[in-house]
């Protein structure tokens, strides 16, 4: 174990000893804080240089239109789907509310022209297990998508 008190006191002892030239002390001291401070600054300049660069090339992207793509012809428009009851009784068929979902999957997925086609392979309720707390969060965080 090191004794603290013996290394410090042989600290002093040899400092005691030699005198100390405090303009050389702070000079170093000052040379330092000003080094690291120029290099802060050659940081932000050079992220800032970085962000616009960014920008200039983002809005050169922008600016410069792309072939034009070739003319899609548009959707049929969906089938109208009648509004689901609020509430599905017990003995209600699996098979229409499955069709409603579908359906509705369709119309939503019929607006992102992808070219992508999709297939209902199965339907499971989702239980609320979370707190409001969390489905707040969610439906604050999803809402984009």
């Amino acid at each position: 174990m090191v004794n603290w008190n013996a290394a410090s006191s042989a600290i002093l002892a040899v400092a005691a000893k030699e005198k100390v030239d405090w303009n050389e002390a702070w000079g170093t001291v000052l040379t330092g804080i000003v080094i690291v401070f120029i290099a802060l600054v050659a940081l932000v300049l050079i992220v800032m240089l970085f962000g616009k660069i960014s920008a200039s090339v983002t809005e050169k992207a922008k600016a410069v239109p792309a072939a034009p793509a070739p003319a899609k012809p548009a959707p049929a428009a969906p089938a109208p789907v009648a509004a689901a009851p609020a509430a599905v009784p017990a003995g209600e068929d699996m098979d229409e509310i499955a069709a409603v979902i579908t359906a509705a999957l369709a119309t939503v997925l019929a607006g992102e022209e992808s070219g992508k086609s999709y297939v209902v392979k199965s339907i499971k309720r989702v239980r609320n297990t979370g707190s409001a707390w969390r489905s707040a969060g969610l439906a604050e965080n999803l809402s984009s998508f």
